[in-house]
C-alpha cells in the first residue's frame, strides 16, 4: 500500500533535514519514497564546488544557517559526515583529519567557520546562527545574547578591515576554501569571541585562543612562521585563565598545558616552568578539595600535569613539535 503524500513528506524531512531539499526531492520524484533517490539528493546538496559530481568519497554535507546579525539566509555551512573521518590532535590540541571507510581525506579545518557574507558574523559552531528544526519547521535560535549581536553590528567595520589580507576576497566563500581564506575565517571567529569576552560570556577567551592555535597550524602546514598565531593564542589562553572563565577544573589543567606547551614552542622556558609550577601547586590544591568532595576531576587534572612535564621533559627531542 502506498505511503500517501503528508506520510512521505515527514519521512524526507527526518532523512534529508532541510527543507530545500525535501522541496527539491518532491518536485524531482514526486511523494514516491525511494533511498537512492534520497541519496541523489543528500549527494547534490552536499557537494562544494570543486569535487567532482557523482563523489561518493566527499566527507563533508551542507546545511543552510540563518545569521542572527544582518538576518541573511541560506549561509552555507559545512559539516563531516558520521563517521567518515578519523580525527587525532597534535600537541596544541588541534585535531587532523584522516578520511575513512572511503571517505577521501581533506582538512575539515579549512571549512570548519561558516561565515556571513553580509555582515561577516563568523564561528565554526552552528549554534551562533540560527538554524531550522525541519519536522516541527520552527528556528533554533542563536546562543549569541542580544548584547553580543548588538556588538557584532557596531563593530562590523572592523571586520570589513581582515578582507584586505586575501587578494579576492570571494574565497572566503568558495570551496574548496584555501589556507588563506581559512586563516582570515578564524580570525573573523575571533574577533566574534573577543567581543563575546567583553561582555563575559563563558569560555570565549579560550575559544579565541583555539582560533589562533588553528592559524598556526594551518601556517606551519604550508611552511609559514606561526609564530605570530602562536603569540595571539598565547595571549587570550592567559586571559582566559586570569579570569577562570572557564569554570571547570579539568578543562582548567587543559588550558595550562596549552599555556605550557605555548610558552615552551616559543622558546620562553621560565614562563613555561612557572606555569608548569602553578599547575603542581593547582593539583595540590584540588586533591585536598578532593577529601571532602569526591567528583572533584582529580584523574583529568592528574593527566595533564602528566602531559605538561612530559613536553618539558623533551624539550630537546627535535621531533617534539612533528605530526
Amino acid at each position: 500500500m502506498a505511503l500517501d503524500d503528508k506520510l512521505v513528506r515527514k519521512k524526507l524531512e527526518v532523512l534529508l533535514r532541510d527543507e530545500a531539499l525535501v522541496v527539491a526531492y518532491l518536485k524531482a520524484y514526486g511523494p514516491k519514497l525511494d533511498m537512492k533517490w534520497v541519496q541523489t539528493i543528500k549527494d547534490k546538496a552536499t557537494r562544494p564546488v570543486g569535487v567532482q559530481a557523482g563523489s561518493a568519497d566527499d566527507p563533508l554535507y551542507r546545511i543552510n544557517v540563518k545569521c542572527p546579525v544582518c538576518g541573511q539566509a541560506d549561509i552555507p555551512c559545512y559539516e563531516l559526515k558520521s563517521k567518515s573521518m578519523l580525527m587525532t590532535l597534535d600537541k596544541f590540541l588541534v585535531p587532523r583529519y584522516q578520511g575513512l571507510k572511503g571517505f577521501k581525506t581533506l582538512d575539515f579545518s579549512l571549512y570548519a567557520v561558516t561565515v556571513c557574507p553580509t555582515c561577516l558574523l563568523a564561528s565554526p559552531d552552528k549554534r551562533d546562527f540560527i538554524t531550522m528544526q525541519i519536522q516541527a519547521r520552527i528556528e533554533n535560535k542563536s546562543q549569541l545574547s542580544q548584547w553580543v549581536v548588538k556588538e557584532l553590528k557596531e563593530k562590523e567595520a572592523k571586520c570589513r578591515e581582515l578582507l584586505s589580507e586575501l587578494k579576492n576576497p570571494a574565497e572566503l566563500f568558495q570551496i574548496p576554501r584555501g589556507v588563506a581564506a581559512a586563516t582570515v575565517s578564524y580570525k573573523l571567529a575571533a574577533q566574534r569571541a573577543v567581543i563575546e569576552a567583553g561582555l563575559e560570556t563563558p569560555s570565549a577567551w579560550y575559544k579565541a585562543g583555539m582560533y589562533y592555535l588553528k592559524i598556526a597550524r594551518l601556517q606551519r602546514d604550508i611552511g609559514k612562521d606561526d609564530e605570530e598565531a602562536l603569540r595571539e593564542a598565547v595571549k587570550y589562553c592567559l586571559k582566559s585563565y586570569s579570569t577562570s572563565e572557564l569554570k571547570n577544573a579539568a578543562t582548567e589543567f587543559q588550558l595550562l598545558y596549552l599555556i605550557v606547551a605555548l610558552y615552551l614552542r616559543l622558546g620562553e622556558t621560565e614562563s613555561c616552568q612557572s606555569h608548569l609550577s602553578l599547575m603542581d601547586k593547582a593539583l595540590s590544591d584540588l586533591k585536598t578539595k578532593a577529601e571532602s568532595e569526591p567528583d572533584v576531576p582529580l584523574a583529568a587534572a592528574e593527566k595533564w600535569l602528566v602531559e605538561a612535564k612530559d613536553l618539558w621533559s623533551r624539550r630537546e627531542d627535535a621531533d617534539l613539535w612533528q605530526h
